[in-house]
């Protein structure tokens, strides 16, 4: 199933969800089981286009603990879909 999420909508909850753990040292429930669950995520050939697109508007790539775990909190909001 495509993800049809706005980039510009999903790049601003991204960024939200990127300062929230900032601001929480990253001590936040559900930390950890977002960062496992962003490796199981580009298993899947459609959701690494998704990363892909989001990397090139971005215009960086996901490197840290902290912005996987950003990207699987901000999708998991937009989408509806549990981590």
């Amino acid at each position: 199933m495509a993800i049809s999420i706005s980039i510009d909508r999903f790049k601003k909850r991204f960024d939200e969800e990127y300062d929230f753990l900032y601001d929480h040292r990253d001590n936040v429930a559900g930390y950890y089981e977002a960062v496992d669950s962003f490796d199981e995520f580009l298993k899947s050939e459609e959701n690494a286009r998704f990363v892909r697109e989001f990397v090139a508007h971005r215009g960086d790539m996901i490197t840290s603990d902290r912005e996987a775990a950003a990207f699987m909190f901000a999708l998991d909001v937009l989408s509806g879909n549990a981590i």
